[in-house]
């Protein structure tokens, strides 16, 4: 590469990452909060992953799928960030939360989704299973799913499938009918 094509290279790096982070930042930040609890340390992976892209855009680096490699990349950190992290004590209101597999996925912010998603019973699904279920309900595809985890697509979509399917039996279908329609029949 030529030194004076590398200032227009760093400039389109930097116009690509401003653009992805207005785009993707809420959603991959309401993502890595299903791993973590502490909101500076979650803007920081955010961050970092975007930091991240700009320097291997910046350095040249073609990459196809942008959303999924901004999700594979904040996923890593993540992960990584868990196993460096210290131990956390909870109290017994935390375990009650940790058993009851709390988790906060997509549309986090709106208290109704928020209040539904809470009680999921997350605690019947795999890890992976979970991640699936997580990354589809932000609006990945199945094919970034699979990139992000590093799947194959079908494995993907085969983990979101369990994931529902143990939903479904995990949560009791309410019998109630609605007012408006006649449960005995007209004499």
């Amino acid at each position: 590469m030529r030194t004076s094509d590398q200032p227009d290279e760093i400039r389109q790096a930097a116009i690509e990452t401003e653009q992805l982070f207005s785009e993707y930042s809420p959603s991959l930040v309401r993502y890595l909060r299903t791993g973590l609890r502490d909101a500076t340390e979650i803007e920081d992976l955010a961050q970092e992953t975007f930091i991240r892209y700009f320097q291997a855009r910046s350095n040249g680096e073609k990459i196809e799928n942008p959303k999924g490699w901004l999700y594979r990349v904040g996923r890593r950190l993540a992960v990584d960030h868990a196993k460096k992290a210290r131990p956390v004590l909870l109290d017994d209101e935390g375990w009650r939360g940790v058993e009851a597999g709390r988790a906060e996925p997509a549309g986090a912010d709106d208290g109704e989704q928020s209040q539904r998603w809470s009680h999921l019973p997350w605690h019947v699904l795999s890890e992976m299973e979970k991640e699936c279920l997580l990354l589809r309900a932000e609006g990945l595809t199945f094919r970034e799913v699979a990139d992000v985890l590093d799947v194959s697509m079908s494995s993907a979509a085969s983990y979101v499938a369990r994931a529902i399917k143990k939903f479904q039996r995990a949560v009791p279908k309410t019998s109630e009918t609605p007012d408006h329609r006649r449960t005995t029949p007209l004499r």
